[in-house]
């Protein structure tokens, strides 16, 4: 599984790196974004949310694991 790291990486670092893993990853692909800033760990939730994304969350240590799903309809802005 793809991971993007974006740890120490404030805004809009974060958004632009999952935007840009994506556009790499086939239809039913999954990939990993990982953060440790809360601000960032936000924005990047309500990206997914707005453009209607699967995803998944997980919280250790501060640091959060957002394991996304693309399929096949999404458009990402």
């Amino acid at each position: 599984m793809r991971i993007v790291d974006t740890r120490g990486q404030q805004c809009p670092a974060p958004i632009l790196a999952a935007k840009k893993a994506l556009k790499k990853v086939t239809n039913g692909e999954s990939f990993e974004v990982l953060t440790d800033n809360q601000t960032s760990f936000n924005n990047l939730t309500r990206f997914l949310k707005d453009n209607k994304i699967q995803f998944s969350v997980k919280e250790s240590d501060g640091i959060w694991t957002l394991t996304i799903q693309k399929e096949e309809d999404e458009i990402v802005q």
